[in-house]
């Protein structure tokens, strides 16, 4: 998966209602190109729309072919696609949380925009995930955050809807965030061709790998 362009992949345990004989799934973290970043500092809401999809385009056909390789090797497997993992626009919220998919592996954790963030590129990342009965080695949870006394995001939010309590594993989204707010705003600003995710361009480190020469 690395060698097809993943940027990173971890491994958990789940237990997934829906596909009780596929008790493990694979993480996929891609980064997305700076560009994107640039676009969102710039306001230019469709360009990062057009960068981000590309993307999610190209981890899209990674996950169906690692499904393909998976299943020629006699296991079951189910890439949890954007199609397939359709995302309720009002909870801003997918079937199956990808983040949550992250979180478990080890790969990251939960900022304070309930965004996934991960150390290397903050929260400027796609994210997939597949379901499987291959057996393999699980990575180690993550269940606090990392973001320690960092507000950027919360700061940068239009509609105050970020609060100032730290994700941790036990706690729910709604108790970092008013979801709600959040999602009548991007809804809002959808519907007037323009958007927001200044959250995801503010986080600290975020703006560390923008600004890293290294792409």
């Amino acid at each position: 998966l690395i060698d097809e362009g993943v940027s990173k992949v971890g491994y958990a345990a789940v237990d997934v209602d829906d596909f009780p004989n596929l008790n493990n799934a694979i993480a996929l973290v891609l980064k997305l190109p700076k560009k994107a970043i640039e676009a969102l500092l710039n306001d230019e809401f469709k360009r990062y729309w057009e960068i981000f999809h590309e993307e999610l385009d190209r981890l899209t056909e990674i996950s169906l072919k690692a499904e393909q390789l998976i299943k020629d090797n006699r296991y079951d497997a189910f890439a949890l696609t954007m199609n397939r993992n359709e995302c309720d626009m009002e909870k801003l919220l997918s079937k199956i949380p990808y983040k949550t998919l992250a979180t478990t592996s080890g790969l990251g954790w939960i900022g304070r925009s309930a965004l996934f963030v991960c150390e290397e590129y903050g929260s400027a990342v796609v994210l997939l995930g597949i379901l499987t009965d291959m057996p393999i080695k699980h990575g180690n949870a993550i269940t606090d955050s990392f973001c320690d006394d960092c507000e950027e995001c919360q700061k940068a939010c239009p509609v105050d809807a970020i609060n100032p309590t730290k994700w941790n594993s036990r706690l729910h989204r709604n108790d970092i965030i008013d979801i709600e707010a959040c999602s009548q705003y991007v809804i809002d600003q959808f519907k007037s061709g323009l958007g927001c995710s200044k959250c995801l361009a503010h986080c600290k480190l975020t703006q560390d790998y923008y600004e890293k020469k290294i792409y």
